[in-house]
């Protein structure tokens, strides 16, 4: 199955320098293109994990599993408002159970929803109520009338 992603921004200009990297001089001076885009020296790049983690170690910070960048960009997908079958399909996520597993929730995301649902009560209208709200007896009260 091939999925189709298009790129832009940041991520497109990373594409093109290493499409153009493609081209590779050879000890007899020689060039040849390279049948891949993320190579060394021509020979596919197979595992990058030593190198991922040489990344973390020289910047100083924590170390993170490559996966969890799948998470990351769902969440931010999610919360950018990008509708759930476009993200499904950027992510590749087949299902909507898997997918919903990838959008974790924090602290943060249930402040912002009581947030957003105070906002939406308060610009309620009142007026259009009035005179047709009932109290509702406590049972109780109901029981011994």
């Amino acid at each position: 199955m091939v999925r189709v992603l298009p790129l832009e921004g940041e991520l497109w200009d990373l594409m093109e320098r290493r499409w153009a990297a493609r081209t590779i001089e050879q000890e007899d001076g020689t060039t040849k293109m390279a049948a891949f885009i993320f190579h060394r020296s021509g020979v596919p790049v197979i595992d990058f994990r030593k190198s991922w983690n040489e990344a973390f170690r020289a910047v100083k910070v924590p170390r993170r599993i490559f996966h969890d960048l799948r998470r990351t960009a769902v969440r931010n997908m999610v919360r950018a408002g990008v509708p759930q079958s476009v993200a499904m399909s950027i992510s590749g996520h087949k299902t909507v159970s898997m997918f919903m597993r990838y959008n974790i929730t924090n602290g943060a995301d249930k402040v912002e929803a009581l947030k957003k649902t105070a906002a939406h009560l308060a610009a309620q209208p009142t007026d259009k109520l009035e005179g047709k709200i009932l109290e509702m007896p406590d049972r109780a009260e109901a029981v011994s009338e």
